[in-house]
């Protein structure tokens, strides 16, 4: 199980009217996650992910999602 206390995004100018879907979206999808074992971290921090200038909602939250699963380790393919 994966429980998120609080969950902050920074993003670019111009993805304000974004941001609410895209950190739905994040939760959405590392509660797909299958996770082992058990783990605490007070804090997870991403380098900056590049996409692209149309990229969809779900494509940004996507590789937010990735970035922090493969810091949480023990995700079971």
């Amino acid at each position: 199980m994966l429980k998120i206390d609080r969950l902050r995004i920074s993003l670019p100018p111009g993805y304000e009217s974004r941001a609410d879907r895209i950190a739905r979206l994040v939760a959405d999808e590392l509660a797909s996650l299958q996770l082992q074992g058990d783990a605490q971290f007070d804090r997870l921090t991403l380098p900056a992910i590049e996409v692209g200038r149309n990229a969809s909602n779900r494509e940004v939250a996507g590789r937010i999602a990735s970035g922090m699963a493969a810091q949480l380790g023990g995700v079971k393919p």
